[in-house]
């Protein structure tokens, strides 16, 4: 059934589908030529569309921009909000160690896949000639995913699980192998050379990290 739907022409599809593949089209355009480069008219192409029909979707490239954040990285904010969110104050049945490390797997697993890092590498990118759009990136992922790191750092500091660390810098700590990872993979990685594995960069990142800031356990 599903190859049957994708064999389908893109103009033929049904008009809730058109939304997402004006997405896929801004992505490739974006990618490829930078935002401030990409044209209406080519966005409408990968679409299967007319450029007046890319309009009846999305009024700018802005709205564009903002729709793909909307679709492919606030949901890993908002992931990591929910499980902050269901953390009880005394950490019963989860230890913050294991919540911080599930987290960032979560994270890790998505930034690191070359068609969604592409997004934050755009913003990174281009930030100096549109800083509204690192604005927008800010206050919709990056304050979320770090107010959520934070309230479980937070929450192991008070149960005596990790030592009463800056938690603003904790949580950049923490983050930074991704950032990182994602960084190199998109910008120094070079033909030939073996992937790293992603689970186990986190792993020994996070061996490192929680060494640092647990506090030793009696007995």
């Amino acid at each position: 059934m599903i190859e049957a739907i994708e064999a389908v022409p893109k103009w033929r599809r049904r008009p809730e589908k058109r939304p997402d593949d004006i997405l896929d089209g801004a992505l490739i355009e974006f990618r490829e030529r930078g935002f401030a480069a990409a044209r209406i008219e080519d966005i409408a192409k990968h679409a299967g569309l007319s450029k007046g029909s890319v309009y009846l979707y999305f009024s700018s490239k802005e709205e564009m921009l903002k729709a793909l954040i909307s679709r492919t990285i606030k949901p890993i904010a908002t992931a990591l909000k929910n499980i902050s969110e269901h953390v009880p104050d005394d950490l019963s049945g989860e230890s913050a160690s294991d919540i911080l490390r599930r987290m960032l797997l979560i994270v890790g697993e998505n930034l690191t896949n070359k068609k969604i890092s592409a997004i934050p590498l755009l913003i990174i990118g281009e930030a100096g000639n549109f800083p509204e759009h690192a604005d927008y990136y800010r206050s919709e992922v990056i304050d979320v995913t770090m107010a959520a790191l934070g309230s479980v750092i937070k929450k192991g500091i008070a149960s005596g699980e990790f030592k009463n660390v800056d938690v603003n810098y904790a949580i950049r700590t923490l983050v930074s192998v991704i950032m990182m990872q994602m960084v190199w993979n998109g910008v120094f990685f070079r033909k030939g050379e073996p992937d790293i594995s992603v689970k186990e960069l986190i792993s020994v990142h996070l061996d490192i990290y929680l060494n640092g800031i647990r506090l030793p356990q009696e007995g």
